[in-house]
């Protein structure tokens, strides 16, 4: 059996965030993006200093084929949580 690698990717907190929805706040989430994957964080709900203490995990493909791909974050607001 063979066995599978991961990327294990902990998303701990962020600090000092714009405030995005026009009334000093924001909803932030983070995307990340690694190897034709995509994973998400729940969305910080009215929080400039938002801590989400999440892991996600990545499958990975042979180390060969990984070690030139790029793992890409992003931080947005979520527009579902008070106006943008």
């Amino acid at each position: 059996m063979a066995t599978k690698q991961k990327l294990i990717v902990e998303v701990v907190d962020a600090r000092n965030l714009l405030p995005k929805d026009g009334h000093g706040s924001s909803s932030p989430y983070v995307v990340i993006d690694f190897y034709g994957q995509r994973k998400r964080t729940r969305s910080a709900i009215r929080d400039l200093n938002p801590a989400w203490n999440e892991t996600l995990e990545f499958n990975v493909g042979k180390p060969s084929n990984v070690f030139g791909d790029m793992l890409e974050l992003e931080v947005f607001h979520d527009k579902n949580h008070g106006p943008n």
